[in-house]
């Protein structure tokens, strides 16, 4: 069973960190220019991002669109992330995710 969260949120300056939470659905967020992470989130089980628009400029260093710790089946798609860093990057402990239809650029991809 997932929880409906619909989140819309723009040029907020901070990142939307999501910790040791279940059945998440996060659809049609569009964050831009945050600092750091975008997204995070951290030992969370069953989550699915759906139509996430990310962007910060390409010569932002250390701009993560969504940064993955420690959770367990994790669904990101159909979404557009551009930023200075990594589109997606996937810490220590994760499993089972699942990466789709997913555009990532100008930075380095998902890592």
């Amino acid at each position: 069973m997932y929880i409906a969260m619909s989140i819309s949120f723009v040029y907020i300056m901070q990142t939307l960190g999501i910790y040791n939470s279940k059945n998440i659905v996060i659809s049609g967020l569009k964050s831009i220019n945050s600092q750091m992470f975008h997204i995070l989130l951290d030992a969370c089980t069953n989550a699915r991002l759906q139509g996430v628009s990310i962007s910060a400029s390409g010569a932002s260093p250390n701009t993560d669109g969504i940064h993955l710790i420690s959770s367990n089946g994790v669904t990101i798609l159909n979404s557009k992330i551009a930023t200075g860093d990594d589109c997606i990057s996937i810490g220590p402990g994760n499993s089972n995710l699942w990466i789709q239809t997913v555009a990532c650029g100008p930075g380095h991809g998902i890592r």
